[in-house]
């Protein structure tokens, strides 16, 4: 909101809100690498809120590698390279920003790299209680009467899949960096309910292939699901014409 110039954050867990405002503008370019942020006094007023909240609102994102705050010199912008980009919170302000191709390309990449090899281990140590998971996101996913139930479902089932897997750093470490791939570029890519219902019967091969231990199948199987993913989001990322 802004009143008189002067933008005004009325929610609560304002340094999140200040933080998310300030990383945007980074995000996107309007405050470039090197620069440095105004003073604590002109951010408070800014913002409308106290300088205690600014000063959270800056530690939340040095901790992200967005800026490096020093005494006597003030708060400066860092370089892209040294951006947190595991981190989750991160990764939704990126896609929020404005996606480039090479941040989708990534995402892909990182799941063609680990959910095959999630889905082989998964063939190989499912437990029932897991294996029972991955059918009840299945049933959700299949009976999903609208794209929003679909994504959800989808989200959960690959959740189940690297719980699946047995492997704990995987499970603990990535697993949320991959939820939140999967979900953010869901959301703001799959756009058709149609083609999200098409993509069942590929996931249903993944199903199937764990339910019979088959380690190779189950591989493949998801590397197929994904890299039809890949095509409804590239085909998406075009159309939205991202660079």
């Amino acid at each position: 909101m802004e009143q008189n110039g002067v933008e005004t954050v009325k929610r609560t867990r304002l340094h999140e809100q200040v933080a998310r405002t300030l990383s945007l503008q980074i995000l996107n370019g309007d405050i470039p690498p090197d620069s440095l942020l105004p003073n604590e006094d002109a951010l408070s007023r800014q913002f409308g809120v106290s300088k205690p909240v600014i000063r959270e609102a800056i530690s939340f994102m040095d901790a992200k590698g967005l800026v490096r705050a020093r005494p006597r010199i003030g708060t400066r912008i860092c370089a892209p390279a040294n951006w947190v980009l595991t981190d989750p919170v991160l990764l939704k302000w990126r896609m929020e920003a404005g996606p480039e191709q090479a941040l989708v390309d990534d995402l892909l990449e990182l799941r063609s790299i680990i959910e095959p090899i999630a889905a082989g281990l998964a063939a190989k140590r499912a437990t029932p209680e897991c294996r029972a998971k991955i059918d009840r996101a299945m049933q959700a996913m299949s009976a999903g009467s609208s794209l929003e139930d679909h994504i959800a479902a989808d989200i959960k089932f690959h959740q189940a899949i690297i719980e699946a897997s047995g492997n704990e750093l995987l499970i603990s470490s990535l697993r949320p960096v991959l939820e939140h791939t999967m979900g953010t570029s869901f959301e703001h890519f799959i756009t058709s309910f149609a083609a999200a219902k098409a993509s069942v019967a590929f996931h249903q091969e993944v199903v199937t292939a764990i339910h019979q231990q088959d380690e190779p199948g189950a591989v493949a199987a998801m590397r197929n699901v994904i890299e039809r993913s890949a095509a409804d989001i590239h085909n998406a990322v075009g159309q939205h014409g991202y660079t």
